[in-house]
């Protein structure tokens, strides 16, 4: 994936949208992992674990439960926001909301990598890590991630200082 790093991706507009400054190739790149995402999310892979976390960690029958329950909900909700990004790619500008579903696409990604790479917080980038170039799509997923939490984080309102 070629580097979006050559200037801000997203910028907050005064009407509440977000102009999109993203390469055509990223673009193409993004719409290709919701698109690879609409095909893993449905498996029974180790690589999805992080999709679906375990909600009762001590108690594996309420866990199991919640599985059956709640697993068809989180994979509409990607393939929704996989949906989302599909018709949208060529925008130049986005909703929060559109913006939102790039973002839950992008994470969704970073985290499936993430596993399949077995990446941790301690681990460093090396020259010599015969996946470096999944490892590069990581870091980069992890920096548009970034972008899109602090474009979306312009628009919302400040804080107060009071107390109810």
């Amino acid at each position: 994936m070629p580097l979006a790093r050559r200037r801000r991706p997203f910028a907050v507009n005064k009407s509440g949208t977000f102009t999109v400054n993203l390469p055509d190739e990223v673009r193409q790149f993004l719409v290709s992992l919701a698109n690879q995402l609409d095909e893993i999310v449905t498996m029974d892979v180790p690589e999805v674990r992080r999709l679906f976390p375990t909600a009762y960690p001590d108690d594996p029958e309420r866990d199991a439960g919640y599985q059956i329950l709640a697993r068809d909900q989180l994979i509409d909700q990607r393939k929704n926001a996989a949906d989302t990004l599909r018709a949208t790619s060529g925008n130049e500008t986005l909703t929060d909301e559109e913006l939102s579903q790039w973002m839950a696409v992008a994470n969704d990604a970073r985290l499936v990598l993430g596993t399949t790479l077995d990446v941790s917080e301690d681990d460093e980038l090396e020259l010599d890590d015969p996946n470096l170039d999944l490892r590069l799509v990581y870091e980069e997923l992890g920096y548009l991630v970034h972008q899109m939490v602090t474009a979306l984080g312009q628009t919302l309102p400040e804080p107060t200082d009071s107390v109810d």
